[in-house]
């Protein structure tokens, strides 16, 4: 497991996610995250200042304080829908994105959600296959929900491959508690 501890983000840290983020970004090969693309999808000040403000941005932080990743996430109805989670890339495979998605998870709990949604792409390994090993399902393209769909049509819109992309859920209600 991961020494981080995961924090609440705070403004001072917009700066380093982003620099995670970029980071992530360029550990994608070409053919999942086309270089036309890179830099573009990135979350916005807005969304991260939105985000802090409805208290669902999530920092991992080593023991220095720097920020080794992030989640936040944003309420679809009674969904908790995941919208980004990145790791730098030197630091993954050490537990730190399970921690975040355990934070995500607990305040979903908390908040009584039915779920936590996402959207994703189907390779390379940590993505669909690292999630569903956290216990998400894949929806069946037919059976999106309609907030989730809107997303996911989006990320299609902005040139993301829709064979490429899969929408998932954890169920909490029978997920495996943590």
């Amino acid at each position: 497991m991961s020494a981080a501890r995961i924090v609440r983000a705070r403004p001072e840290h917009f700066g380093a996610i982003r620099e995670v983020e970029r980071a992530a970004e360029d550990a994608f090969p070409i053919a999942e995250l086309p270089l036309a693309l890179r830099g573009a999808l990135l979350t916005s000040d807005e969304q991260l200042a939105d985000a802090l403000r409805a208290d669902l941005l999530w920092c991992a932080l080593d023991a220095g304080g720097r920020v080794l990743g992030f989640a936040i996430a944003l309420w679809l109805g009674r969904d908790l829908h995941l919208d980004e989670i990145d790791v730098r890339p030197e630091h993954q495979r050490l537990g730190i994105g399970r921690a975040l998605i355990d934070a995500v998870r607990a305040h979903a709990d908390a908040h009584g959600a039915e779920r936590i949604t996402l959207t994703t792409f189907r390779a390379p390994p940590w993505n669909q296959p690292w999630y569903e090993r956290l216990g998400f399902v894949v929806f069946a393209e037919h059976e999106i929900p309609a907030p989730l769909r809107e997303i996911y049509e989006d990320e299609i819109a902005h040139g993301l491959a829709r064979e490429r992309r899969v929408a998932m859920a954890l169920d909490l209600a029978t997920a495996q508690p943590r």
